[in-house]
């Protein structure tokens, strides 16, 4: 792999992120951008390196980004909030916008849009919502999740709502302050009062981008009209997506007929160990529907 600096981007909010960019040798108007999951970040899955590498031996450039979900809390006087307890989901178009305009700033053209867990979601609203969604020419979801089906789940388990504590701090202009329980996202991580009601009030922009647990009506999935893959691995009680993953391939399938769909046996939301296999059906698909 051959190794570039980091590359850094500011948000039209004035929100600076980082990345890191590999080029292939030869100019190529491709580049793939990768989008994490919650509190993820552009370096910490094992599947990145031969993901860029896999990318770069097909001339595609490859960028793997941070988002405003970048870790759990951070909160700076002069800056936009950021990290996966305090972001809103509908800001995901922000940063997304500016990785693209960074992309078409050194010269690429055609955009593979791949993001991986919460990164799904944010990927697929941004084909419907997108300033630059026109230069996307493919899409690849990555342990494909239902975030507001996740919390939902959570909160079901547990046997509470948080929604009067949160809008009660919203109320008071303390809507950044984190809800008591400390594993209140998703029984993982803390959450705000605001992120809280932004994900899962009625109505949401999260809520409606790829609602798996409904079983039917993924409307922004269908309005897609460039090729898509889908993969995922096989632990039920370690994927994202409520409804068995069997129902959510044969969904997302039958949502969309540009969707082909693979699931790797043996393998957890994070694909290790399994990379090679992720790898090659990557390197497929690209071939077969994008690289023509």
């Amino acid at each position: 792999m051959d190794m570039y600096p980091i590359v850094k981007i500011k948000t039209s909010d004035g929100l600076t992120l980082h990345g890191f960019l590999s080029e292939p040798k030869k100019p190529s108007k491709f580049i793939k951008i990768n989008i994490h999951g919650t509190s993820g970040n552009f370096f910490y899955n094992d599947f990145y390196e031969p993901l860029i590498n896999s990318a770069n031996k097909l001339g595609i450039a490859h960028l793997t980004t941070n988002n405003r979900g970048t870790g759990v809390y951070e909160i700076e006087k002069g800056t936009p909030n950021h990290g996966a307890s305090v972001e809103l989901f509908e800001d995901c178009l922000k940063d997304i916008d500016a990785w693209i305009e960074f992309a078409l700033s050194r010269g690429y053209e055609k955009i593979i849009l791949e993001g991986h867990s919460f990164g799904t979601e944010k990927s697929v609203y941004y084909m419907e919502k997108g300033k630059y969604k026109d230069k996307i020419v493919g899409l690849i979801l990555l342990g494909f999740s239902d975030n507001v089906g996740t919390e939902e789940k959570y909160l079901k388990k547990i046997g509470k709502d948080y929604s009067d504590e949160a809008r009660e701090l919203v109320n008071k202009n303390e809507g950044h302050h984190l809800l008591s329980d400390i594993y209140g996202l998703a029984g993982e991580l803390p959450i705000s009062a605001q992120t809280y009601l932004n994900f899962v009030s009625d109505g949401s922009e999260n809520s409606k981008a790829l609602p798996l647990r409904k079983g039917r009506g993924l409307t922004f999935f269908q309005n897609i009209k460039v090729p898509i893959l889908g993969v995922i691995g096989d632990k039920e009680d370690g994927e994202y997506t409520i409804i068995p993953i069997k129902n959510a391939i044969e969904l997302l399938k039958s949502e969309n007929k540009l969707a082909e769909v693979f699931q790797i046996k043996n393998s957890n939301h994070g694909f290790e160990g399994k990379e090679k296999e992720l790898v090659e059906i990557i390197e497929d698909f690209i071939k077969r529907r994008i690289l023509i």
